[in-house]
């Protein structure tokens, strides 16, 4: 077709703008990072664990109210921890940790296509990615499953450059030390799927390529000095603190959780399948043309031989390095019992890329019929726009709800020295939103012996606790020792109890004929002055028992 000919999207692809590519991704992954409520209660317990670090100035030990929280690494927090401090603590700044991280794998993902295959595909590639609904909804999404996708996106793609380089016979180490750098970063986002999932696929698709040499360039010992260094002296200060923390943290956590049944949301072997193909509408749609010949027929194993000319060695890696990276993630997050939506978020970078291979091919001079292929191009891109923006509407308006607000409009009244008190229930959110600089107390019965076998907020705090005996012991209280607690405490006290109008009022007897003094449509907020009155009627019970 002669250039004046071709459509605008498609003459824009052919020659993008580096600065509009750059600040557009980053600018439209940001847009309606605001209009979503708070989730809970992933965001609210990352989002909330961030805010302790930052109010209490303990920069290196994650706490769930006050005690260590070792269900995951520091990267998050530390990274939300910066958001707080520069813009303040909002439920969207809570959320740029995992802007940044889509920002920067989408970016990688269009440099490495770009660099090995051309204007084309880089641009329809970065399209592809960035307006998955599932992409993008992930992007504003307060937990750690962007951060360590888009951390094990951007290893892989720099490790493939890196053998790529190397095959070709130009420098490489530089790129090589960026690897260890990234990997350690993947590590102290989500442990140790941040080096072994990289690596998996780089393994095979090596392997399936015959590219030997870069188990040289990626093992080179100055890149492998740049990972320890990032990722030992956390683990190693963590283990000297709380000796037994690695155990914890690797073996439990990492390796008894990944074999386990006994957890939630236990879904079946195929369950990420259908969870790919729809939430990564329309560009799905595309991959039939993955298992047409035409499509392989540059991508043979022939063309790992020198004879072949570089953009067809060039065109058999990159697909090839997307099959390892599509069949790698796709096996490993499907053999665990327990499976979460967010957690097969690391292969999306290789459906995109897939689906641009086969745009880009229809696109292009050799396609059969390529205004036709640039007009499904441009509906695609139109649906799928039109997707990630309804469903950021749709689950602001299906959002369930959660305490910021009820937060918000009690801390006019609350002195950062009042207590807050939680009833049967930890409310993630509530910390944050209250401004508080202190534990709550959370009651409960915390005597049960199945507590440390149930995968809930109970869990949770009790795993904390094990490691800080002092603080469980402050802060998980039973209802006795919460009423034993007020009526010892000193004259005008003020204490704040958070928990269920419709049950509480009638269960705890310090609630009973008391008013919230703020309240929403599920829970409530009761003040409580410890008072002449108060005593009068609470304590006389609990001060005989104490005589006897």
């Amino acid at each position: 077709m002669p250039a004046g000919q071709q459509s605008g999207l498609r003459r824009w692809i052919a020659s993008p703008s580096n600065l509009v590519i750059y600040l557009g991704t980053g600018v439209w992954l940001l847009f309606l990072i605001w209009m979503r409520p708070l989730t809970l209660p992933d965001e609210g317990r990352y989002g909330g664990v961030a805010w302790e670090m930052l109010k209490s100035g303990a920069h290196l030990v994650p706490t769930l109210d006050g005690m260590p929280f070792f269900h995951k690494p520091p990267l998050y927090y530390w990274m939300a921890e910066g958001a707080y401090a520069i813009f303040g603590p909002h439920v969207w700044a809570a959320r740029l940790p995992s802007w940044l991280a889509a920002w920067a794998v989408a970016m990688g993902l269009y440099t490495f296509l770009r660099r090995w295959r051309g204007n084309t595909v880089a641009v329809v590639g970065l399209l592809a990615l960035v307006t998955q609904p599932f992409f993008f909804g992930a992007a504003q999404f307060a937990n750690l499953d962007m951060l360590v996708a888009g951390l094990i996106g951007v290893t892989t793609l720099a490790a493939a450059s890196v053998v790529m380089r190397a095959y070709a016979g130009k420098p490489y180490r530089a790129l090589s030390l960026l690897v260890g750098l990234l990997a350690g970063l993947g590590v102290l986002a989500k442990g140790l799927i941040g080096l072994v999932l990289p690596g998996a696929i780089l393994v095979l698709w090596i392997v399936l390529r015959r590219r030997w040499r870069g188990f040289a360039a990626l093992l080179w010992p100055p890149a492998l000095a740049v990972f320890l260094a990032v990722t030992l002296p956390w683990f190693w200060v963590m283990q000297t603190r709380f000796p037994d923390f690695l155990h914890y943290f690797f073996i439990y956590q990492q390796f008894e959780r990944f074999a386990a049944t006994g957890f939630n949301n236990v879904q079946p072997f195929w369950f990420y399948v259908p969870v790919v193909a729809a939430m990564a509408l329309p560009w799905t749609l595309w991959l039939g043309g993955v298992i047409r010949k035409d499509f392989w027929r540059q991508a043979a194993p022939e063309t790992a031989t020198a004879a072949a000319t570089p953009d067809a060695v060039a065109a058999a890696d990159v697909r090839w390095l997307m099959i390892c990276w599509v069949g790698v993630i796709l096996l490993f997050f499907s053999l665990p019992a327990s499976k979460l939506i967010g957690y097969i978020l690391p292969l999306l970078p290789a459906v995109a890329a897939l689906a641009a291979e086969v745009i880009g091919a229809g696109l292009g001079d050799a396609g059969k019929n390529p205004g036709r292929s640039s007009k499904n191009l441009s509906l695609s891109l139109s649906i799928a726009v039109l997707f990630c923006v309804a469903g950021t509407v749709v689950a602001t308006y299906k959002a369930k709800p959660n305490s910021v607000d009820l937060g918000r409009s009690a801390r006019v009244e609350m002195d950062p020295t009042d207590t807050l008190i939680a009833l049967h229930s930890y409310p993630y959110d509530l910390p944050m939103a209250l401004r508080l600089t202190s534990p709550m107390w959370v009651v409960d019965d915390w005597t049960q012996p199945d507590i440390p076998l149930r995968d809930n907020w109970r869990k949770e705090l009790y795993d904390a606790g094990q490691f800080d005996g002092d603080a469980m012991q402050r802060n998980l209280i039973s209802e006795h020792e919460m009423t034993r607690r007020l009526c010892a405490s000193t004259v005008d006290d003020t204490y704040w109890v958070w928990g269920e109008p419709a049950n509480d009022s009638a269960r705890y007897a310090i609630l009973q004929g008391r008013a919230p003094a703020y309240a929403d449509t599920r829970r409530a907020l009761w003040r409580i002055d410890v008072n002449a009155d108060f005593r009068q009627s609470h304590c006389a019970s609990v001060q005989s028992l104490a005589r006897n």
